[in-house]
This record gives structure tokens, sequence and C-alpha cells, in this order.
């Protein structure tokens, strides 16, 4: 992606990221700098997130044209404005819901009620706004899967980092990074599966299938998606089987599962619908070079002397060789 000064596009970008990194980097660098090695440690454990999704985007390669600057600008957005925007947002909502129903009411379902809304609209404000950015190189929807998991990504690994880093500060044992551990381990082999990358990509596909399509119907698959998303992280964040029943580390494992899951099994239906349904983006540009130099469509459109001049062109070629 080159710089364009020009550009609205590029300049909101900028700016909402610049700012919202400004705000980010206030609130965690003094806690990096009294426990670099906790720091570290969690920065790069949290960072494995973005592995298993760089590998997607490589297995979707044939279906893909945004350029790989469009995915780590969708990182850069969930990793700063999704999520400054998102810590504010939700303790003003808090806010509300404590002053209407009580502190006590607020703590219970400030996370159901409030983080997934304001947290997933965020999160696909930056999709919708990349997608401005890289506007006409959308090919389809396993476009906007791909760059909808990086964003979430981005917010996955700030969230962990911060959570990491505030759990090492409450134990109280100085710059070690036992602490780190146990909550990647709760937070990114348990839960991680299907958190914000899932999520979004799930809302990223319905920009992408709007972006491409353009009409109202489509518009209104992409609303769909991110209400679809909005409720499954309600749900996830729900006290609902969070104490497993009464079963133990089993039943809270059977819990998570039972509430992740279906996520997973979303995406999954739409990665194999998208692959089903449109085609690699070699193939649709074969079937466009066709369309173009068939003979009798308008001359060929965009071709210099239309398909038919083309192809007169070639069987004089032809003929004069054989002479």
């Amino acid at each position: 992606m080159r710089p364009d000064p020009t550009s609205p596009t590029q300049w909101t970008a900028a700016l909402l990221i610049g700012a919202a990194l400004i705000l980010l980097l206030y609130n965690t660098l003094p806690v990096a700098l009294a426990y670099p090695k906790a720091g570290t440690a969690a920065l790069v454990l949290f960072a494995l997130f973005a592995v298993p999704f760089w590998w997607l985007r490589g297995r979707l390669a044939d279906h893909l044209t945004l350029p790989a600057a469009a995915p780590l600008l969708g990182l850069a957005w969930g990793a700063t404005v999704a999520v400054m925007t998102s810590l504010f947002g939700s303790r003003a909502l808090y806010g509300l819901f404590a002053t209407a129903w009580g502190p006590s009411w607020a703590e219970r379902w400030s996370p159901v009620l409030a983080a997934p809304v304001v947290e997933e609209i965020v999160k696909t404000a930056g999709v919708v706004l990349v997608v401005a950015i890289f506007w006409g190189r959308v090919h389809g929807v396993l476009d906007g899967v791909v760059l909808g998991a990086f964003c979430g990504v981005g917010f996955q690994i700030v969230e962990g980092y911060a959570f990491a880093m505030s759990s090492t500060v409450l134990n109280r044992a100085g710059d070690v990074v036992e602490p780190v551990i146990a909550v990647f381990i709760v937070r990114g082999v348990l839960a991680g599966l299907w958190s914000h990358a899932i999520f979004t990509a799930i809302a990223g596909a319905g920009v992408a299938y709007a972006a491409t399509r353009r009409t109202p119907r489509s518009v209104g698959v992409a609303a769909l998606a991110l209400a679809g998303v909005t409720f499954l992280h309600a749900v996830w964040n729900s006290p609902l089987l969070r104490d497993g029943l009464g079963l133990g580390a089993l039943g809270v494992l059977a819990g998570v599962l039972l509430k992740g899951l279906p996520a997973v099994l979303v995406l999954w239906w739409i990665v194999r619908w998208a692959r089903r349904n449109e085609p690699p983006v070699a193939e649709a540009s074969l079937r466009e070079a066709e369309e173009h130099e068939t003979p009798g469509r308008r001359g060929g459109r965009g071709l210099p002397g239309g398909g038919a001049g083309v192809h007169r062109r070639l069987l004089t070629r032809s003929n004069a060789a054989e002479i």
C-alpha cells in the first residue's frame, strides 16, 4: 500500500491508529518497564495467536486479492483503536448500568451486555475502513475472513497481554513469568480458539460479502453477521456453564466447548461455502479475459479492435505462415 496524501480513508486510519497507540503506550509502558521479563514473555506468547491465521492466509491464497498490508493494517487497528475504544466504551456502559440497576448487577452483566456490543462494532468498523482503503481489490468473502481474523488477533494479543501483566502485578512475586504462563493457558489455550479472531472473521466475511455484491440484501447479510457474532460473544462472556454444572474441571472444559464451538463451526461453514461458490482468483481472471475476447460481444470490451479483431489477426498470421 502506497501512502496517498489525498486519501481520506488513509488519513482516518493513520490518525486514529496513531492516537490510540499513544493512549495504549501511556497505559501499558510503565508496567512493561517495571516487569521486563514478564512483559516480554506475555508479548511473545500472545503474539503466537497470529501464527495460525497467517498460515490460514497462505492456505487460502488462491482466493485472496488483498495485499499483505491489509491484514497488517487490520492487526494494527485491532491492537490499538479497537482496544482503547472498547476500554473506554465498556467503562461508560458499565457506569450507566451501575447507575440504573446498581454496581452488583453491572458487575455481573456488563461483560455480557456492554463488552460484546462495543468490541464487535469497533473491530468491524476497522474491517470496513481497511476495505474502503483497498476498495475494488476485495475478491470475495475469504478476503473478509482473513482481514477480520487479523483485526481480532490484534485485539486478542493486547487484551491477553494486559491480563497477563495485571496478574503479574497482583501476584506480588516480582518480575516472574509464572503468572503470565497461567494466564496464557486460560486465555490462550482454552479460550483463544473461539475468541476475538473468530468473531471478527465472521463479521469480516459479512463486510466482504456486502462489498463484492453491493445489494441491499448483501448489506443485510453483513448486519446479520455483526449481530450474530455480538450474540455469540455475549454467550461466551455470560456466566452460563461457567461452573461446569458442579462437575469439576471436565465440566468447566465441556462448558467452554459448548459456548465456544458454535462460532468455530460457523466460520468453518463460511470458509467451505466461499471455496465452493467463489472461484479462485486465477480462474475468475481467466473467465473475465475469455468474456472480453469472445467474438461478437461488443467487439471484445476493453481490447483494442475487439475480441473478433484479435481472432481475425491471429487467423491472418496463421495463413501467412502457411503460405
